[in-house]
């Protein structure tokens, strides 16, 4: 037998030293340093970013035993997140709207329950955690009353104007659909589209078919067509209704010229310039065109219009963003810092934004101030598109907003919207 040499020993014991600090990426090292890690929506530059890269600069300073190892992954982080997950090695935070977060990950299954910070108080301030929000937000995407979501921001959508145009008109912020209507005729009288629209945004066109199924038929109304696999609820009334009221727009010529092509953000840049009396988005539109509005630019907002009728009237959007935390995540570590990061300081911080803070004690950015008003005085609530793109991705993209682009450019009728969306919903489910 051979004997097995010093250096043979000795080159196999490096071996297993280098293999022991080569090991897993966990949230523990070996010196007890704990590392969250966290892929983010946001990416670098954005304000959102900045403001979150703020926060994690002082946790750790006021924590040095732990460190948050953030990647800024943009918007399509979720499915990042999900392959991670399969693979084994994802994230102990990530961040997205609450619709697609609870449809990719929170009902797959794949996502832990947080309902440990329910009992945490905030740091420095000492309140309860749940104290701190506007009702009904922190529960909002609650599953079988479990909490998985940590909103950090609220987004809305309504109709934009300039409160200075509107006052030399004469007119008044519409409740009505038949008021809407009223206040549009008068700028085309006076030669000024009533709708500046970037024709080239799929979502942006499906504001208005989705907020007037909402306002006549109510939450939810929509994500039951979507999936009804016969096809056949898109044949009930008030579907074929909020394509009517859709195409009324196009056969009255509300939207600018043009609007069919128009590639984002020129339609919003010239609303902003005052080429145009409205623009139905987000109520992230002032923090995007304030460049570009003249100094006497006066940002007001009003809801979608009421539907006479109809039981829905009040509802508001709640398009929230905010934290969840994968499978298998360090959820102790994540709690600590989120409870952190929900300090009045910092969401004054993300308030800087443009945007609506979830803190009832943060007040809202003047240019959204009337988002604010309409979220505290709304009787319910109800997601994003109904929740269309998170729960239904692929009906959303292939079925959903091709057929809406052609009601909103014109090119279909109201009833053809309805018979086509029937046979491809049928068809779509089919091929499932």
């Amino acid at each position: 037998m051979k004997k097995i040499s010093w250096l043979f020993i000795a080159m196999a014991l490096f071996g297993v030293l280098l293999l022991a600090g080569c090991g897993d990426d966990s949230s523990a090292s070996k010196d007890g340093q704990t590392t969250i890690k966290y892929w983010s929506m946001w990416n670098t530059g954005e304000p959102q970013q900045e403001v979150i890269q703020g926060i994690i600069e002082d946790y750790e300073e006021a924590n040095p035993d732990v460190k948050v190892d953030v990647e800024w992954m943009g918007r399509e982080v979720l499915s990042d997140v999900r392959n991670a997950i399969q693979s084994g090695d994802a994230p102990d935070l990530t961040d997205q709207s609450g619709a697609e977060a609870t449809g990719t990950l929170i009902k797959a299954d794949m996502a832990e329950p947080l309902d440990g910070i329910l009992d945490m108080e905030i740091p420095n301030e000492g309140t309860a955690f749940p104290d701190i929000y506007v009702d009904d937000v922190l529960s909002f995407y609650q599953q079988d009353g479990t909490t998985y979501y940590i909103p950090y921001e609220i987004i809305s959508s309504g109709f934009h104007y300039n409160e200075k145009l509107f006052e030399e008109h004469g007119v008044e912020p519409p409740k009505t659909w038949e008021e809407f209507i009223e206040v549009g005729e008068t700028f085309k009288e006076a030669g000024m589209a009533p709708l500046a629209q970037d024709g080239n945004i799929d979502f942006y066109n499906a504001y208005y078919y989705y907020w007037l199924t909402e306002r006549i038929l109510g939450n939810g109304s929509l994500l039951e067509a979507a999936g009804d696999e016969s096809g056949e609820t898109w044949g009930e009334p008030g579907y074929l209704e909020a394509a009517q009221k859709v195409q009324e727009l196009v056969d009255k010529e509300f939207f600018a010229d043009g609007y069919e092509g128009s590639q984002y953000p020129a339609a919003q840049t010239a609303w902003a310039q005052g080429d145009a009396a409205m623009i139905l988005n987000g109520s992230w539109i002032s923090s995007e065109t304030g460049e570009y509005s003249s100094d006497d630019f006066v940002y007001r907002a009003f809801s979608f219009p009421e539907i006479e009728g109809s039981d829905a009237s009040n509802e508001a959007e709640l398009y929230l963003e905010g934290w969840v935390a994968p499978k298998e995540a360090n959820v102790d570590a994540v709690q600590d810092f989120l409870a952190f990061a929900m300090q009045k300081e910092y969401q004054e911080g993300i308030a800087s934004t443009g945007n609506l803070s979830p803190r009832h004690d943060v007040d809202a950015p003047a240019e959204i101030a009337d988002f604010e008003e309409v979220i505290d005085n709304a009787s319910s609530y109800h997601p994003e598109y109904d929740g269309l793109q998170a729960e239904y991705p692929e009906w959303w993209k292939t079925v959903f907003t091709p057929l809406d682009d052609q009601l909103v450019f014109g090119e279909i009728t109201a009833e053809e919207f309805i018979e086509q969306i029937q046979e491809k919903t049928k068809e779509f489910w089919e091929n499932q």
